[in-house]
């Protein structure tokens, strides 16, 4: 049986000088073979090895990489694993290869980073492991898709930012979407109703029962080298603000292709 790992807790933390954008990165074994669902952008890159170190593990040792998505926070960090074959739904291969113009999540040379691996497309339902399946959550991207591992804890999905954080669930949508606001609260509710332990792409691990969470994880994180004042204080505010209104990017409300 397949056993899952946090390696770097996600964070949706943001600042008015732009997004800190930490995803969740977890290790997934299955007997001799480890697989990483998503792996982070190069700020976590020297603690993500740490992490696997820890574990006895180098990025030689690591055999997949299953990307919920391919934005750049997700995925920057897939060079660092030469012997990686790396699972992308089919959709977001496609789009990544020509991301709309305004899609700032997706750069156009994402795909340039991506196809120096081998890529097998996924699609619904195709089993990667033992018990191990992707599940289709599209609508915060294109190709969104979520990892379904079968343990005794229930169903556990790893869901990148078809679900970012716990208060996704109320809102019932992703705080960004990228391509369709109906297809991503589609898969929201889908994901609610088919896990029962959720990674999410910017929070942490929690539990879903009768539609409501609890966190099965601690979270902590250090803000280092805050820029100081003239008279010598600290140059930071912190504010604690109300949840995340949806936004949707606007070229996700058209219908087609990725770009005109």
């Amino acid at each position: 049986m397949a056993t899952v790992e946090t390696l770097l807790q996600g964070f949706g933390v943001r600042t008015d000088e732009g997004s800190i954008a930490f995803c969740g990165v977890t290790l997934l074994r299955d007997g001799n073979r480890n697989f990483l669902v998503d792996v982070g952008h190069v700020g976590r890159r020297t603690l993500l090895l740490q992490r696997l170190r820890e574990r006895g593990l180098e990025p030689s040792d690591i055999h997949g990489v299953i990307l919920t998505h391919a934005h750049w926070d997700h995925c920057l960090n897939v060079d660092l694993f030469p012997n990686a074959t790396l699972y992308l739904s089919a959709a977001e291969h496609e789009y990544a290869r020509r991301p709309h113009p305004a899609d700032w999540a997706t750069p156009a040379w994402t795909a340039a980073v991506l196809d120096r691996h081998p890529i097998v497309e996924t699609r619904e339902g195709d089993e990667i492991a033992s018990g191990v399946r992707i599940m289709a959550t599209p609508g915060h991207s294109p190709g969104s898709q979520t990892v379904l591992v079968h343990s005794e804890q229930g169903v556990i999905g790893l869901v990148g930012d078809a679900l970012p954080s716990a208060a996704s669930i109320a809102a019932g949508c992703p705080y960004l979407v990228f391509w369709s606001e109906e297809e991503a609260r589609r898969s929201v509710r889908r994901i609610v109703d088919t896990c029962t332990v959720v990674y999410p792409g910017h929070d942490r691990a929690f539990r879903i029962q009768n539609g409501r969470f609890t966190y099965i994880e601690t979270t902590r994180i250090t803000f280092l080298n805050l820029p100081d004042t003239p008279d010598g204080g600290i140059g930071a505010t912190f504010a604690v603000t109300p949840p995340r209104a949806v936004e949707v990017m606007p070229s996700a409300q058209r219908a087609g292709t990725a770009a005109d």
